[in-house]
């Protein structure tokens, strides 16, 4: 049972649950074989745009656009970014949260037609209309109708795109985005050639690299088969061999991905998450590991996820999650002890759930001896960041005075 629910027992009964909580784990992606078949999958490298830019697009503050778009511009042409960090950075500033914020991209191109950044924006947002336009469901449950708006936005998308090409020197997240366009139009040979016209840019970089091996896993309707060509190109060119140990942990976890969602088999997805991080061993794709003791858990194999766990604690010290996640193991186990020491470390490192589950701990005894004062601390933590759960068990408090 899960401890929110155990929390939430508690507030009714002051009785303590038999049935150690247990993390909800995030729904595995749906299959799909192909942008006509099935859902598109949402890519984990996105970024969001900056919160502080989705309010000036939809205030229309074009000038604090002009300001932003300048300054990574800039950084990137002196050469104090990278392309790869160009390419968050420029997504980052013209990808608000949904396409609601169209008529906002259409006003700034028609302010600024020479801007590069409105451009760019305007065609991924175009891109996120036309995979909302697609819907969720399959291919046999989805209206021609939905079809045909998809294709329409798709090709404004793609227009928007080209259009933005001749307004900055070195279009590299363009020609990114330009894959995933000719995948939901079904252009291939288009997807390779945006791919090319990135990869002469910068063929050091890795961005739109994992935008294609995305969008040519299986899933997608292409083949392991033909990657395994793709990288065998890498491999002759002039990509940093760093680069090149990142790009093979993003395919061996898109294996690893498609073992536990579309092989339905979670165990042994596990060894291949865990590959795919000693590829690339650094905290960019810690993610990985997280990944892995999360197939474990779904696998029953608690002492590997919690194996799994520590070793991320040991890499990161500061990683609340790991604590937080490795506690909730220790209670399915009735670990008590265990768990309240890793509840009590996520905790001050800032975990929500922990501080609740150490509340709960020290409300009830699990785990020790009990104290309320203790408890009031934990729950207090929690509720300042709005956590209902926690506003709920301070009022319950209250009462056990």
């Amino acid at each position: 049972m899960n401890l929110h629910r155990l929390l939430a027992i508690c507030v009714a009964t002051f009785a303590i649950s038999a049935s150690p909580p247990v993390f909800a784990e995030a729904k595995a992606p749906a299959p799909a074989s192909s942008a006509q078949q099935a859902a598109p999958q949402v890519s984990k490298e996105k970024k969001p745009a900056d919160v502080r830019y989705v309010v000036m697009l939809g205030s229309h503050d074009f000038d604090g656009l002009d300001v932003a778009e300048k300054t990574i511009l800039d950084n990137y042409r002196h050469g104090r970014i990278d392309t790869d960090e160009f390419s968050k950075q420029i997504t980052g500033l013209v990808s608000p949260p949904s396409s609601s914020y169209l008529p906002d991209a259409r006003k700034w191109v028609e302010a600024r037609p020479r801007s590069y950044a409105a451009r760019l924006g305007l065609g991924i947002l175009y891109l996120r209309a036309a995979w909302e336009a697609r819907g969720t469901k399959w291919a046999r449950e989805t209206a021609r109708e939905q079809f045909e708006q998809m294709g329409v936005m798709g090709q404004q998308a793609l227009d928007s795109l080209r259009a933005s090409l001749p307004l900055f020197e070195k279009p590299y997240p363009s020609y990114t985005a330009m894959i995933e366009v000719a995948t939901l139009l079904s252009q291939r040979e288009e997807q390779r050639g945006a791919l090319n016209e990135a990869v002469k840019i910068d063929p050091s970089a890795t961005s739109a690299y994992v935008e294609y091996i995305r969008l040519n896993t299986p899933r997608w309707g292409g083949s392991y088969k033909a990657l395994e060509s793709l990288f065998a190109e890498i491999k002759r060119g002039p990509m940093p061999a760093l680069n090149q140990a990142y790009l093979d942990a993003i395919l061996l976890s898109w294996k690893a991905n498609d073992e536990r969602s579309l092989n339905n088999n979670p165990a042994g997805a596990v060894p291949l998450y865990i590959e795919a991080y000693e590829r690339f061993p650094y905290h960019r794709l810690v993610n990985l590991l997280y990944s892995a003791a999360s197939a474990a858990k779904a696998a029953n194999q608690q002492k590997t996820a919690i194996d799994i766990y520590t070793r991320i604690i040991a890499a990161y010290p500061d990683e609340a999650v790991a604590y937080s996640k490795r506690g909730d193991l220790y209670n399915t186990a009735e670990s008590y002890d265990l768990a309240l020491k890793d509840f009590i470390v996520a905790s001050r490192l800032g975990d929500t759930f922990a501080q609740n589950a150490a509340g709960y701990y020290y409300m009830t005894g699990r785990g020790g001896s009990k104290d309320l004062k203790l408890a009031k601390t934990y729950f207090s933590q929690a509720a300042a960041k709005g956590d209902k759960h926690a506003e709920e068990k301070l009022k319950l408090l209250e009462g056990m005075k």
